[in-house]
């Protein structure tokens, strides 16, 4: 009964309890690393999902925009006159001048450069070499006379005859000839609107000097837009993580036969732009997720012969090109 032997069997040895020990570390790495590896692989998934959902709704917008430019409500371009309350606006707009802000040109574009080819785009805000697209138009909604407000500005037509571009204050002001129609549905007040696409350096402008990207603030390039509210040019965020933005457009030429042909913004003369009926958009936009593990050193083809390649210390972010054309069906009309 006192067997000494048979007591040594009750319980474990130093070593079996170490070996036990080592042996649930193992399959506890194993565990680790596999949730490790299913927790990125989800991250950069998700990253993926937000890169192509921000792309769809960057590519939704320039699109509307791009469609309803050169809108003028029944009345052609050239029998669209500026009144005095508009031309006096001068550079009231940001430091854009009035041409820039308020025009019956529906359409034009800039081409990318290493500083901002825009005034009222600050060089510390212009993600340089990138295009801007100025879009211009009326409507689509009347506005009824009495709902025009008066620092707005807004489009007055006789439909198939002529309009004149106002601010709201000076509706009762504007000649007789614009409410000439026998026809009260062939007068109308149309909202006038301008927005400018541009790529920003940053997503944030809240984290130094309010208002401008600077080194406090990070280092995103975002998809941004100035739209014109009252009698201001105001910036708008569209979407983070768009790097580039490139675009060629078609323009009918003259002949027997007439056909389109693409041209870059700085080949097309101011003169020519009413005769743009179709713009083609790259589009670079990268993830949201920083992966050490991945370098994406490709060159991206864009429209108009432009190469991009990222730079280094951005490498490690999955990115995508999305090409899109657009016709300006306004100006393609008759």
């Amino acid at each position: 009964m006192s067997n000494p032997h048979f007591r040594r069997q009750h319980g474990m040895t130093l070593v079996e309890v170490m070996v036990s020990i080592t042996v649930g570390l193992i399959l506890l790495t194993g565990v680790i690393s596999i949730f490790s590896s299913n927790k990125t692989a989800y991250r950069l998934q998700e990253s993926t999902n937000v890169l192509d959902e921000n792309a769809r709704y960057a590519l939704n917008q320039i699109q509307y925009h791009l469609r309803m430019g050169d809108h003028w409500g029944g009345v052609e371009a050239e029998f669209i006159r500026n009144d005095a309350s508009v031309t006096a606006l001068a550079v009231a707009t940001t430091t854009c001048t009035q041409s820039i802000a308020v025009s019956n040109v529906g359409f034009f574009a800039r081409e990318g450069a290493s500083t901002s080819p825009l005034s009222c785009i600050p060089n510390a805000d212009y993600q340089p070499n990138t295009d801007i697209l100025i879009i211009r138009y009326a409507g689509p909604d009347r506005t009824p006379s009495a709902d025009v407000i008066a620092n707005d500005i807004y489009l007055r037509t006789r439909v198939q005859a002529e309009g004149m571009l106002f601010k709201g204050s000076s509706l009762a002001s504007l000649p007789s000839s614009l409410y000439e129609t026998p026809d009260p549905a062939y007068e109308a007040n149309y909202h006038y609107t301008t927005v400018i696409y541009f790529i920003r350096k940053c997503s944030s402008q809240d984290r130094g000097t309010a208002g401008v990207c600077d080194s406090s603030d990070d280092t995103i390039p975002t998809l941004a837009r100035l739209v014109l509210r009252g009698t201001s040019l105001v910036q708008e965020d569209v979407v983070a993580g768009v790097e580039q933005l490139q675009a060629t457009f078609g323009m009918l030429t003259d002949g027997a036969v007439p056909k389109t042909q693409y041209f870059a913004a700085s080949a097309i003369a101011a003169k020519d732009w009413p005769k743009v009926v179709n713009v083609q958009v790259s589009m670079v936009v990268r993830g949201t997720e920083y992966d050490v593990t991945y370098n994406d050193g490709r060159t991206f083809d864009l429209y108009g012969g432009f190469e991009y390649t990222p730079v280094a210390a951005d490498r490690h972010y999955g990115r995508k090109q999305y090409n899109f054309a657009v016709q300006i069906r306004n100006t393609t009309r008759g």
